[in-house]
């Protein structure tokens, strides 16, 4: 199977618009792919029903993806606060326990919640789920909100955990920016922090405008889904 956790540094980095991205770009490539989100900061309440909004826009940019989601907590804040404010307690056994029961597709992405280092409960980190999972790990860092001292501090601490980390893919990305920092942004990344800079995709704007088409073709134009998921592709060397 082939898996990959698609984690950021932050809030809004456009970590669902990547994995939403791989997941659809996969399927089209004949592959059968599922989506888990283990946890789901600011989730929908509809009654006495909770649905993640992130997996909603997964199922939309295709519909045939089979998504999941064990967590589901109202909050934004990190999941250890969420956790408290629902009254419930994040478990990493049952976390893996689900992961394994969606193994029938041929490929899955995990995407995470807040961040790499978010408190999840105590005593650990969102870096920890991806160790129960013993999956590699994407980094998508956005160019245009997250300062560059911030990733090189997040990228130290994923080194430290020696966790399988596959590098970095760059959101929200403009070569063409008149911000210097912003156009230099993977240059930067790759020669200050020895990086391996996976792909990049450009600023969709509203992400209910964003058409399936489109991000398939940007992921397929603009990373390097080879080396996301470690095989060769007969599809896209023919």
């Amino acid at each position: 199977m082939l898996n990959v956790f698609v984690s950021g540094l932050q809030r809004q980095s456009g970590k669902t618009i990547v994995a939403a991205g791989l997941a659809a770009t996969m399927q089209s490539l004949s592959y059968s792919t599922s989506v888990y989100k283990p946890i789901q900061t600011g989730a929908i309440s509809l009654g006495n029903f909770r649905s993640s909004p992130d997996l909603a826009f997964m199922k939309r940019i295709d519909s045939n993806l089979s998504t999941h989601s064990t967590y589901l907590f109202r909050n934004t804040s990190s999941p250890f606060v969420s956790s408290y404010e629902d009254g419930s307690k994040v478990d990493l056994n049952t976390i893996y326990s689900e992961f394994q029961g969606l193994k029938m597709s041929d490929c899955c992405i995990v995407e995470g919640s807040n961040s790499i280092s978010t408190p999840i409960a105590k005593d650990f980190t969102e870096v920890d789920v991806v160790k129960t999972l013993r999956i590699p790990m994407v980094l998508v860092v956005n160019a245009k909100t997250t300062p560059m001292a911030e990733v090189i501090s997040g990228l130290r601490y994923i080194y430290s955990e020696r966790v399988d980390f596959l590098g970095v893919i760059i959101n929200q990305y403009d070569e063409n920016s008149e911000n210097l920092e912003e156009k230099y942004f993977p240059q930067i990344l790759k020669e200050f922090c020895d990086v391996k800079i996976l792909g990049t995709l450009p600023d969709y704007g509203e992400v209910s405008s964003i058409a399936p088409e489109k991000l398939i073709e940007d992921v397929l134009t603009n990373i390097n889904i080879e080396e996301v998921f470690g095989l060769k592709i007969a599809k896209l060397n023919s």
